[in-house]
């Protein structure tokens, strides 16, 4: 009886400690969705910064506070999008702080080409994690030929509009949470981002990852894929005669390797069409634009490996010494990302080319870069 009686006390103190523990806005702990937890503001204005230069891309923190990382404003999209459009080259609205508090109105969004309106880890079914306002305003935006990129892996969770999503980002359908509460996902990118990839790992303040599946209709395809499951966890819908969108249900944070979550995100402003945007490049190019030649010197033939920063026209060719063009390679519309093809040491009208130093070069939009390659027979 004294055992019986021992088991039953520590029972009641593993629960105990599991009630102080509890995280009342993690999502594991809260399955069935507790009421919210009364936040308290001072009423201040939602903080907005206008770019420093006539600027393409807002950027909308909406609910970071709470969902999304642990500070503000978001280091992960500031650190981006400095790298990429120049340190204060681009609009910030927020953070928002309380699920009924609206984003950018419609004037302030229509300063702008692009919109990207991240909504983290908001879940809360109380308020969907767009108000209506913000789905009036939004919608209003798009069908004024705004461009939106919208991140919220729980987005659809909290109750914005299924109708609202398959009319402005051609979402058909979704299948919630195939993940829950996942700690890491390996993610690659498709089509237009097609050729980067990176392990994710959340930094969220309350959750890991809950991403949703999602299934576009025939005029959207998907653009960011869970390699773990092979599930789409981002489409992108390339416009026809109207808006541009993309609805992402995971949001990249903390990759490895890093250079490849900035990848794919310049890739996605230039599907978007940014305006500029690859003539804008990160101060990082060098490593964007790139080739590799295997064997050096050749006898028979080569293997050349390179990638491109950017979805537009790829051009590999073959010079000699006195700067003639002895064959192409490559000439054709490619994705961003990485590509292969070989050499069989011969010029265009399949003849041997004699011994000597030649060059490789590699163009893509105003992106190019070149190697030597010995030809030893």
């Amino acid at each position: 009886m004294k055992h019986v009686s021992k088991i039953f006390v520590i029972m009641v103190c593993v629960a105990s400690m599991s009630v102080a523990f509890a995280n009342p806005l993690s999502r594991a702990d809260n399955e069935y969705h507790s009421t919210p937890v009364e936040k308290i503001t001072d009423n201040s204005p939602t903080p907005y910064y206008p770019p420093l230069r006539q600027g393409d891309v807002l950027f909308v923190e909406d609910l970071a506070g709470t969902f999304g990382p642990g500070t503000s404003p978001d280091p992960v999209w500031d650190g981006l999008l400095n790298s990429i459009l120049g340190p204060g080259n681009y609009g910030w609205y927020g953070p928002t702080m309380t699920p009924e508090e609206d984003g950018p109105s419609l004037d302030t969004m229509l300063n702008y080409e692009m919109v990207i309106w991240n909504t983290y880890d908001y879940w809360w079914t109380e308020t969907a994690a767009l108000t209506v306002n913000d789905q009036t305003n939004l919608g209003s935006y798009m069908d004024n030929g705004g461009k939106v990129w919208l991140i919220g892996q729980d987005a659809l969770w909290s109750g914005v509009p299924m109708g609202w999503m398959e009319i402005y980002f051609h979402l058909a359908s979704a299948n919630q949470d195939y993940h829950w509460d996942c700690p890491q996902v390996n993610v690659q990118g498709l089509a237009e981002i097609a050729g980067f990839a990176c392990l994710n790992v959340p930094d969220y303040t309350s959750n890991p990852f809950f991403q949703d599946e999602l299934v576009p209709d025939g005029m959207a395809h998907g653009v960011l894929e869970d390699t773990d499951s092979s599930k789409v966890v981002g489409i992108f819908y390339p416009g026809v005669g109207d808006w541009v969108t993309a609805f992402w249900a995971l949001d990249l944070r903390t990759c490895t390797p890093p250079d490849q979550q900035e990848a794919m995100v310049y890739g996605m402003l230039d599907a978007f069409g940014v305006l500029g945007i690859h003539e804008k490049p990160p101060q990082d190019l060098a490593r964007r634009i790139s080739l590799s030649i295997a064997p050096d010197p050749i006898v028979r033939h080569a293997t050349i490996n390179y990638s491109i920063p950017i979805a537009d026209n790829a051009k590999l060719q073959i010079y000699n010494r006195a700067g003639q063009l002895m064959i192409t390679l490559v000439d054709e519309y490619k994705y961003a990302g990485s590509y292969t093809v070989t050499w069989n040491a011969r010029d265009k009208r399949g003849v041997d080319v004699p011994n000597g130093v030649y060059f490789v070069r590699l163009t893509c939009g105003t992106f190019a870069c070149s190697e030597n390659i010995v030809v030893v027979k």
